[in-house]
Order: structure tokens, then C-alpha cells, then sequence
């Protein structure tokens, strides 16, 4: 089980059951307080943070070993696609942890998103001023609320230290209008197996090819494992969604991916799954030659990519949609692959953050999008 090599306290969570029981399971790891939560504060007492020696990248994977706790904050938000030709559902976020996981993935959007300037984990903590937080949303709205985790996080990869999952899964499953989404690239599932979710949480894995995974998902459990964890949760009957995203087209890569495909479905039977590849913001790819921890592989593998849309201005400011591989390209990976998954199952198919071009070519309705994100559907026309 992963432990930090440091943990930093907001003061006013000293006394909190969760931040006792993280220090009571890391007895060996540096503790430091600190009075606020501004970045600056935190990175300057870090004696991990404050050694590291550019480049950032050097920075960012000091900071996936510093842990620290903090308040709940502004922790329920709603994320909304600022550019609206890459389609991409509305879904309310609880952000029970930030920056939250300790795996180095190198395509991973939050090293420029967020650790440039937030280089270490954040969880939150005082559970019970959460659950109050969500009571008083949830019984002012007229409608299901599908409460995402894993937008900044893996929701289960600290469960042994945050026990996140352990509170709210059945705090969930009591409530009226309320759901939790939960995705992860963890094997943590033996301490959720027996909980009363009441069909409440909707657990989906990150999935890739095997080699992929162990090549580039740094630190991330292997395949078979996440394969071995899904099998667990859809056997204790919580809804299991897949997403396989990103693929990526390796050498062989249409018979790579058609395995990995077979082996999901051998295992477990997905309600649904999205589909996405790689896309990076400008500047990710701008500086991929400096975020790249596999170095020249994946650089010469996204050397072709090319902004996904022509420049256009929204709210203020000119976009071009994310960095991708050409539309044909993309259209190809995914029309491969819905086909491998019709061989085995009907069920749900999603594209991740893509053009309604690509929707169309590849014969989905964004009408009725099922992403594993959505607790129903969203229509995106």
C-alpha cells in the first residue's frame, strides 16, 4: 500500500478522525502544520517540494510524494466544456481529493493543469461538514445529482489511508437522489466489497493495453490487476463501467487493442465504455519534450498531431480545441474499436471530448450520450 514520504496538516484538521487515521497509517512519514492552504505556504514547507532542482518535471513527481490534508472548502463544483465544438457532457464534481494520485503517468493532463502550480496531493477531510454540504444540494434539487470523483483524482488509489469511499459509497446509497461516480486505475476494492451501495455508485476503471499501461501509466496498477478488481466490484453488483482511454497506435496496434478488448469482456461485463486517445492542451504539447518521463518514444509518436479545430474565440479568449491526431486518424481508432466491443456485448458506447464530425463518421448519436461520466444520458446536439 502507497504511503507519502511527507505529510503536511492544515491546523484546523489536525484533530480529525481521517487525518488521525492517515498519521496513525504513516507513522514513519514527516509531519508539518501549516495556518493556510495557499500553494506557496504549502510548497515551502515541503523540505521535498523546496529540494527538487529544475526542470519542473523534476518538481512534479517530488510533489506525488507529498500528501496534504486539508478542509473541505469549495470541494462540489460543475465542470463545463469552455469550447463547445469538442463534445463533452456537464457533470457536478465532489473533489475529494486534488492532484490525487501518486501514479506518473505521462500523458496526464493535470501536470500542467494543476502541479505546475499545486506540485503536491491534496485530500480533504471533516467528512461530516461534506455530508452537509451535499444534503442541502441534494434536497433542493428536483433531479439526480451524479457526483464525479475522479476528474483530478483516482478515487480509490488512497482508500486505505482517505477511507473516502468507505463513507460516502453508503451515505449514498441512503439517499433519495443522490449517486457517486468512482474511476480508477486502482486495485483498493476489498475494503468497498461489502458496503451497501444500493446501485448508488457507479464504479468505472481506466483501462489500456497491457504493454501501453506498463509503459506509460507509470506507477498505475497493472492491467490484469484492474481487470482482476473490476471482476470484484461487478461480482459485489455495483454497476461497472470501462473506459479505454487513451489508445494509443503502436506498432500492431489494431491487434494489441482487439486483445485487450477480448480480455476486458472474458472478465466482466461493462454496462458501458468510452473511448478516447490522446489529446493535449497547447501548452502540453508545447512542452511534451520536457513532460515526457518515457522521453522520445511518445514525442515521436505525437509529432503529427495538429490542433483539432481552427481558431475561434470563446469567452474572451481564441481557441483551437485540443492537440489530436488527425480526424481520419482518430476515426479509424474508434470505429476499430466499437466494432471489436460489438462482438462481444451491446451495450453503451462513448467518445471522449471529440467533434460531432467524429461522432457521426463513427455512427454515434451525441444525442443520447452515454458516457460512463453520466448517470443517464446527455444530449449534446
Amino acid at each position: 500500500m502507497w504511503k507519502p514520504k511527507e505529510i503536511i496538516i492544515h491546523k484546523s484538521v489536525e484533530k480529525d478522525p481521517i487525518t488521525l487515521h492517515i498519521i496513525e497509517q504513516c507513522k514513519d512519514v514527516p509531519i508539518k502544520y501549516v495556518a493556510d492552504a495557499k500553494s506557496e505556504t504549502i510548497k515551502k514547507s515541503s523540505d521535498i517540494i523546496s529540494q527538487a532542482s529544475p526542470p519542473m518535471i523534476n518538481t512534479i513527481i517530488a510533489g506525488k510524494s507529498v500528501l496534504f490534508i486539508g478542509s473541505p472548502g469549495n470541494i462540489i463544483d460543475k465542470f463545463t466544456m469552455p469550447d463547445d465544438r469538442m463534445l463533452c457532457p456537464h457533470f457536478d464534481r465532489l473533489k475529494l481529493a486534488y492532484n490525487g494520485c501518486f501514479y506518473q503517468c505521462d500523458w496526464c493532463y493535470l501536470k500542467l493543469t494543476c502541479r505546475a502550480q499545486h506540485p503536491f496531493i491534496t485530500v480533504k477531510v471533516g467528512y461530516d461538514k461534506i455530508k452537509e454540504k451535499l444534503e442541502k444540494v441534494l434536497k433542493a434539487s428536483k433531479r439526480p445529482i451524479f457526483y464525479n470523483t475522479g476528474e483530478f483524482a483516482d478515487s480509490l488509489a488512497m482508500e486505505h489511508l482517505t477511507k473516502a469511499a468507505q463513507e460516502f459509497i453508503p451515505w449514498f446509497g441512503k439517499t433519495q437522489n443522490g449517486y457517486l461516480f468512482v474511476l480508477t486505475k486502482s486495485d483498493n476494492v476489498d475494503d468497498i466489497l461489502n458496503l451497501p451501495h444500493n446501485n448508488h455508485t457507479v464504479i468505472a476503471w481506466s483501462m489500456n493495453n497491457e504493454w501501453v499501461s506498463r509503459t506509460f501509466e507509470i506507477g498505475a496498477m497493472p492491467f490484469e490487476r484492474r481487470l482482476e478488481a473490476a471482476r470484484k466490484v461487478q461480482q459485489a453488483k455495483y454497476p461497472l463501467r470501462i473506459r479505454l482511454d487513451p489508445i494509443i497506435p503502436i506498432d500492431n496496434w489494431k491487434e494489441a487493442y482487439a486483445d485487450t478488448i477480448a480480455k476486458i469482456f472474458k472478465k466482466v461485463t461493462p454496462e458501458r465504455i468510452t473511448l478516447g486517445t490522446l489529446r493535449f492542451e497547447k501548452s502540453f504539447f508545447n512542452s511534451r519534450e520536457s513532460l515526457f518521463k518515457t522521453g522520445q518514444l511518445l514525442e515521436d509518436m505525437t509529432k503529427d498531431m495538429k490542433a483539432m479545430f481552427e481558431p475561434k474565440e470563446f469567452e474572451g479568449k481564441m481557441k483551437s480545441g485540443k492537440y489530436s491526431f488527425p480526424e481520419e486518424q482518430r476515426v479509424e481508432i474508434f470505429s476499430f474499436a466499437i466494432n471489436e466491443i460489438k462482438k462481444y456485448s451491446d451495450c453503451k458506447i462513448a467518445l471522449c471530448k471529440e467533434s460531432a464530425s467524429v461522432w457521426d463518421k463513427v455512427g454515434l448519436d451525441y444525442s443520447k450520450c452515454s458516457c460512463v461520466c453520466q448517470l443517464d444520458y446527455a444530449d449534446m446536439s
